[in-house]
């Protein structure tokens, strides 16, 4: 897959509009606030359909109502155009000028983006594990977006009607649409961990090489509840459910568990290790959407150096240097790239071609 060329039109501080992009390593260089960060999030987005960092409203330059970001894309079988609006509150999305979801730009295209931020995802809160954890079966699984999608509303229903003290007829039909949903969410998810657990496990000790020796990564799902089915749980917590106004077990409440030599990660792990473990995650992300396409996926890397020892960020550079097209940012290029393009307060400055 290739990102052929970006447009944007009030996309955070980018002021460029039009950007061209060559096959292989391109370096994104630029001072610390020139935009870089800002550009491959704008890529990511064409890519995916997904917004990188936040509200929508944030994603629109201040001063503006609207945002507009397009690409064309080149994969397996052509061209395609992807075009995304932004305002606040609203994302409109079209694939090949036909209005579209986000499942139906992952079924043509896609993108991993490894971001400094990515250490959060170990220390950081369940929601962040979760959020991982599902937009890549999104990815991988346009039906998997669209029953998650689904069993978000069903959650914020019942929620609803338990804050309104209701628990008749109305309560138990959300219910069972909550079972069914969430019944399925966890089977696709447990069998997904089958295939992402020992492969991030593999890439950490890749990774890692001896530093890895002391312990292995392992994965591992963490329900809401006890051992049992999601209606006994949602059963058993009914009485507290109806004080706390608010559904307290299922998928929206499990947390992606990580482990290094049988300790919590999250409670435990230094920072350098969230960092590793985070790259062996977006690794093993970059490998399943590879197998699912037949293709690998465009490659994002946002700052290359950020607390990364010579190690690591050599396994990084040659993850991009055997991809057909990685965009690599960063204060000063990597050792090698195929085309540098300089930003300067959200403009292309001046561009570079092939540096060996």
């Amino acid at each position: 897959m290739r990102l052929v060329d970006l447009t944007q039109l009030n996309f955070r501080s980018l002021l460029t509009q039009r950007f061209e992009f060559p096959p292989g390593v391109v370096a994104v260089v630029g001072r610390n606030a020139a935009g870089k960060s800002n550009l491959l999030a704008a890529a990511y987005l064409a890519c995916t359909g997904e917004v990188v960092g936040g509200r929508l409203a944030r994603q629109v330059r201040l001063g503006e109502e609207e945002a507009y970001v397009a690409a064309t894309v080149e994969h397996a079988e052509g061209l395609s155009r992807i075009e995304v609006g932004l305002a606040p509150g609203r994302k409109v999305v079209k694939v090949d000028s036909q209005a579209a979801r986000v499942g139906d730009v992952a079924r043509v295209v896609s993108a991993v983006l490894l971001t400094p931020e990515d250490a959060d995802l170990v220390h950081g809160p369940p929601a962040s594990r979760r959020g991982y954890l599902d937009g890549l079966l999104a990815k991988l699984s346009p039906r998997y977006a669209s029953m998650a999608r689904e069993y978000g509303r069903v959650v914020e229903q019942r929620n609803a009607l338990l804050r309104a003290g209701e628990s008749g007829a109305s309560l138990e039909v959300w219910s069972d649409r909550f079972v069914t949903l969430g019944t399925e969410l966890s089977a696709v998810r447990d069998r997904a961990m089958l295939r992402l657990a020992p492969l991030a496990s593999a890439i950490y000790r890749e990774v890692a090489g001896a530093a890895a020796e002391g312990g292995e990564l392992r994965l591992s799902l963490r329900r809401s509840h006890e051992e049992g089915g999601l209606a006994e749980a949602l059963a058993a917590s009914a009485r507290l459910e109806s004080l706390r106004g608010q559904t307290l077990v299922g998928p929206h409440r499990d947390d992606l568990y990580l482990e290094l030599g049988g300790v919590g990660l999250q409670e435990y792990g230094s920072r350098g290790e969230a960092r590793t473990t985070a790259l062996a995650l977006r690794a093993a992300e970059y490998r399943l959407l590879s197998e699912k396409h037949g293709e690998p996926p465009v490659l994002l890397i946002d700052d290359f150096t950020a607390e990364l020892d010579a190690g690591r960020r050599e396994y990084l550079l040659a993850l991009a240097a055997a991809t057909p097209q990685a965009l690599v940012s960063g204060t000063e290029p990597p050792p090698r790239y195929d085309q540098l393009v300089e930003l300067v307060r959200g403009r292309v400055h001046a561009t570079e071609r092939c540096h060996a």
